[in-house]
């Protein structure tokens, strides 16, 4: 174990840090170069150009700002980020809530290997993702001086790269859902097809009920249904139009289909809601 304070660019920066004991083999296959915590100080300030290593850091507390390769971002207490080897490294703690944060660098071909299986190529930050008790199991690892212990290391690491995986995937599917709402939301007055919302996001109609129902607890169809109503109580309370028209506009197949889905809905008829908010 090791207490260091170092100096960088003429700043002082406190750290717990430890060393692994490795094989030149494995070394070669995956270098873990070192991990450890890093304790909250206004000072903190980290800057590698074209960095040759990649750092995965889990914020216990604090705050700080974080730069790599184009993009910028501003992690907090609870969030993970994978600063990936390749790009401009810059990393900052924030000078009134500086971070305390639990780290491991580490590079090699197998990490390569490992970050483009999982699809983690460029993804760097991940806001509420927790993997503190994967690095404090690495950090306890590292503190056995006794033997080479690459292999629990690797192991997990993987289960870090699962976790950030699953991440990047209900993201996307956010996103996804997200999309589909904002489609619906456009069909509110027209004909609206499945087949045509399917063919928009490239996903078969069960992806996208899933997907959506997933998100919003409620089927496509069943959340534009609800949109068409909600709108049709605008226009019978601000407008002149009859029901019957107001059912055409939305695209109901006739009045009484509409009349009886709204009275569903809001549990009044379309005519008695209009003279009760009139």
């Amino acid at each position: 174990m090791v207490f260091l304070i170092k100096k960088m660019r003429k700043t002082v920066m406190k750290e717990k840090i430890y060393k692994f004991i490795q094989g030149e083999e494995c070394q070669n296959l995956i270098d873990l170069q070192l991990c450890g915590t890093t304790y909250p100080s206004k000072n903190y300030s980290i800057t590698r150009p074209k960095s040759k290593i990649a750092c995965i850091e889990f914020i216990d507390r604090g705050t700080g700002s974080v730069f790599v390769g184009e993009e910028k971002f501003y992690p907090s207490e609870g969030d993970s980020y994978f600063l990936q080897a390749g790009f401009n490294q810059t990393y900052y703690s924030d000078s009134s809530n500086p971070w305390k944060k639990y780290f491991i660098n580490v590079t090699g071909p197998l990490l390569d290997s490992i970050t483009e299986g999982y699809g983690l190529e460029n993804h760097f930050y991940y806001p509420g993702l927790n993997i503190k008790k994967e690095l404090l199991k690495i950090i306890e690892l590292a503190k056995n001086r006794d033997c080479d212990c690459t292999g629990e290391v690797i192991s997990v690491l993987n289960e870090i790269f699962l976790k950030m995986h699953f991440f990047t995937l209900g993201t996307a599917r956010k996103g996804l859902a997200i999309e589909i709402k904002n489609y619906l939301n456009t069909k509110i007055d027209l004909n609206f097809k499945i087949a045509d919302l399917c063919r928009y996001i490239n996903k078969s109609e069960s992806q996208v009920i899933k997907i959506f129902k997933k998100a919003y607890g409620i089927t496509p169809y069943k959340y534009l249904l609800n949109k068409k109503i909600e709108y049709s109580k605008k226009l019978l309370t601000s407008t002149n139009l009859s029901i019957k028209e107001i059912s055409f506009m939305l695209q109901f197949s006739d009045e009484y289909y509409f009349s009886n889905i709204f009275k569903e809905k809001a549990g009044i008829c379309p005519s008695q809601y209009r003279k009760r908010h009139l």
